[in-house]
């Protein structure tokens, strides 16, 4: 059955012709003729249970069954503090099956927690590497210091009680900046280069490396200026390097939010292979954040 596309409102579904229930005590009853209904939505969200203000519309139980791991169909709710700091925050839905999630009152989407073979995707999709969705970003603006109300309605089952609020920030960036890149937008606006008075082609590329919201670059775990190999976590020296590319890009980065490193011979002091097109690649490490766990209802 389709689930896009033009005129999907008119595409057939659900049960079509003779419906019987058997098993029953009276023997086999014909519901070809009974009364049906369609309803669009929960009853929970017309109640707006998830809201701060309708609290009160619902009796909740007090504490969680001891076995959830097959309680489909099921809201619960919890309060927790906002983590301290100004990193980014989420939630670690690991524990859940699929459902929605509200903060708040405000809704962050569905959650499906779904786990890829540990060596990746099947060749008929296009994701790179083990992945799963478990992390859902939660905008700090949308929480207060306390007394934040998490609601969610799980559809399958799952252990709410493994639930965690933490503080996310990556902690591995990595950038590679060729010579033969354009300039930084922000060179185009500079004023000797609208006056006329520089070429923007006089102006060189930048390497340009940014940790999140509130962290420091701590280290540098590789630099190289040449013709670096491989990709992010996997960088290694060619033939040709730069010797003060990691004194030099360290110098430039360490203890920032952001910095930017010009890719060319000048500022690493020499030409490592004349004749080849240089590239600056660049792994750093950010300062680490820590979880804080909830308590469920």
């Amino acid at each position: 059955m389709q689930n896009y596309g033009a005129f999907l409102e008119k595409d057939g579904a659900g049960l079509r012709g003779q419906i019987n229930l058997k098993g029953l005590k009276g023997g086999v009853q014909n519901l070809l003729n009974s009364p049906w209904t369609y309803q669009v939505g929960l009853k929970g969200e017309f109640l707006k249970i998830y809201d701060l203000e309708s609290q009160g519309s619902v009796n909740w139980s007090s504490t969680v069954p001891p076995d959830t791991s097959t309680a489909s169909f099921t809201w619960y709710k919890a309060t927790f503090s906002a983590p301290d700091g100004a990193d980014p925050v989420a939630i670690d839905l690991g524990s859940m099956g699929k459902g929605q999630a509200w903060v708040n009152g405000k809704s962050i989407g569905r959650y499906w927690t779904i786990v890829a073979p540990k060596h990746g995707c099947p060749s008929h999709c296009d994701y790179r590497g083990a992945y799963n969705e478990r992390k859902y970003h939660v905008p700090r603006s949308w929480l207060q210091e306390s007394s934040n109300l998490l609601v969610l309605f799980e559809e399958i089952g799952g252990n709410p009680l493994g639930i965690t609020i933490m503080r996310h920030a990556t902690d591995t960036i990595c950038a590679t900046t060729s010579e033969s890149d354009y300039p930084p937008l922000h060179m185009w606006l500079h004023p000797d280069i609208v006056g006329g008075d520089i070429s923007i082609t006089e102006v060189g590329p930048e390497l340009d490396m940014r940790c999140d919201y509130g962290q420091i670059i701590s280290s540098i775990e590789f630099a190289s200026y040449g013709n670096p190999q491989g990709s992010c976590q996997q960088f290694s020296k060619g033939n040709c390097h730069a010797s003060k590319s990691f004194s030099i890009v360290s110098e430039a980065c360490r203890g920032k939010n952001r910095c930017t490193v010009s890719v060319s011979n000048e500022k690493f002091g020499e030409d490592p292979c004349p004749g080849v097109v240089k590239t600056l690649a660049v792994e750093a490490k950010c300062m680490s954040a820590s979880d804080v766990n909830i308590a469920f209802m």
